[in-house]
């Protein structure tokens, strides 16, 4: 699971996603991470914070689902 979320959203709270991140944490889950992007809401707008965030999806479904 990746988590990639806009610190300063306005509409889901960062928090929302610590409270999620925390939870992974008790469940002994492993396989998650975070991307916080500390310049963006809800939909992205820093282009480098929105290449950054494909570039990590993209990571993540060549890891898990083959090249």
């Amino acid at each position: 699971m990746l988590i990639c979320h806009g610190v300063i959203d306005d509409n889901v709270l960062f928090e929302d996603s610590m409270r999620l991140y925390q939870r992974l944490i008790e469940l002994h889950k492993d396989r998650f991470a975070l991307a916080p992007f500390p310049l963006d809401r809800h939909g992205f707008t820093n282009p480098v914070s929105w290449l950054d965030e494909y570039k990590r999806i993209d990571r993540l479904f060549r890891e898990n689902l083959g090249r």
